[in-house]
């Protein structure tokens, strides 16, 4: 089974400028790229601190696929605002991928990280192949999460739940690895209504980007 793929970052090339996708495979239709192009970061949306490098991000698009992506810094703004330019890497997962990692999108994260999907690339071509994922992911249990939640000081599965059916942004100011807090709390929420919960580990809140969960730095 093959993801698409799609990068998003701030390139002076054929005629434009600044952020815009700079590079795509061949699945990725108009539809879903112009959803990516809103809900991509650009300049100064990544929060960086000493245990957080980049963000791993969740969303669904118009397709009914998802998309998983990674948002790292790359090199210095060539624009000379100053700053690194920030690089977002995207896969497009569908219901499929999704039901094979017991509806986790951390898991199938952790995989495309193992294969090198997600590193970064200066000057990407402008199209890019999709590519093979594994096809078997552990299930963890229930019980599994509780205890993770427990051991990470998280909220409790009922809690979250609760916040999440208010359907208002859950915004959480945590310190350590954010994105070990986020497969926590994805881990606690029914397999069922996983894919429902969109998120962002290390992203500045924004109403253009309407995630369900964002984790940002506790001293900001």
């Amino acid at each position: 089974m093959l993801a698409e793929q799609a990068i998003f970052t701030s390139l002076s090339r054929w005629g434009k400028a600044g952020y815009h996708l700079v590079a795509r495979s061949p699945g990725v239709t108009d539809g879903e790229a112009n959803a990516l192009t809103t809900w991509s970061p650009s300049h100064g949306a990544l929060i960086v601190d000493e245990s957080n490098r980049w963000s791993v991000n969740f969303h669904p698009l118009p397709s009914g696929r998802f998309a998983l992506s990674r948002t790292c810094e790359g090199l210095p703004e060539y624009s000379g605002r100053g700053g690194r330019q920030l690089y977002t890497h995207t896969l497009i997962i569908d219901e499929r991928k999704m039901r094979q990692a017991n509806n986790h999108p951390l898991t199938i994260y952790r995989d495309a990280l193992a294969l090198g999907y997600f590193r970064y690339r200066a000057s990407p071509e402008p199209v890019i192949p999709a590519v093979p994922l594994s096809r078997l992911y552990s299930a963890i249990d229930e019980a599994c999460w509780v205890k993770r939640a427990e051991a990470l000081g998280v909220m409790s599965a009922a809690e979250l739940l609760e916040k999440l059916s208010s359907q208002k942004p859950i915004e959480l100011a945590v310190s350590g690895d954010r994105m070990l807090i986020a497969e926590c709390l994805i881990g606690l929420v029914p397999p069922e209504s996983r894919p429902n919960v969109s998120f962002a580990t290390s992203l500045r809140p924004s109403k253009v980007r309407p995630y369900k969960i964002a984790l940002i730095n506790s001293a900001r």
